[in-house]
């Protein structure tokens, strides 16, 4: 540059300004982990069979002030046969549930740990089938398999007194037993 365009520019002192000395770029899911956001749950087993359904999911209450940003979910089918299930978001599922004990924080470094707002919930040997809300899509999960599907990147986003769940379909007379994983971090509304 010139000294007549520098002359012409208002260049100010950037000697008292901060530098970065380093940056980190963390995945979405990590930062949240490191917030205190980020959850891991389980259910407790599921069964179904002759007849009869069986689900999974989570359920956010509506008083919970949070919205849930789905990043995971596994499907362990511990059956010797294939395993239908139909994923419902905002739906109303039949049967009470029950719900799961069997979550952690991600961040076990924070003292006490986070606890999360919404609920892991499962029924088994329930009749009917969801109502309302939306079909998203339907998996099939082999005979001894662990399905896993990550790294959504918080695409679900289910709003306070909605839920995402994970539906079975009866497989006919046999009684078969499966249970879904989840990971999911949580933003206050």
């Amino acid at each position: 540059m010139h000294d007549h365009e520098k002359s012409a520019m208002n260049f100010e002192s950037m000697d008292n300004e901060k530098h970065l000395n380093e940056v980190n770029i963390l995945p979405e899911n990590v930062y949240h982990s490191y917030l205190g956001e980020y959850f891991l749950g389980q259910t407790d087993l599921i069964s179904f069979g002759g007849g009869y359904n069986g689900w999974g999911g989570l359920v956010n209450p509506p008083d919970s002030k949070v919205n849930i940003f789905l990043n995971a979910y596994t499907i362990s089918n511990y059956s010797n046969e294939a395993l239908t299930t139909e994923a419902w978001i905002s739906n109303i599922l039949p049967g009470s549930g029950k719900t799961s004990a069997n979550f952690a924080a991600g961040n076990q470094a924070i003292i006490p740990p986070p606890m999360p707002k919404i609920k892991i919930k499962n029924a088994s040997f329930i009749s009917g089938k969801p109502s309302g809300g939306t079909n998203a899509f339907l998996r099939r999960v082999e005979p001894i398999t662990t399905l896993t599907k990550h790294d959504f990147q918080g695409m679900f986003i289910i709003p306070p007194g909605s839920s995402f769940s994970l539906f079975f379909l009866s497989p006919g007379k046999r009684q078969v037993h499966a249970r879904v994983a989840f990971g999911w971090w949580e933003e206050k509304v």
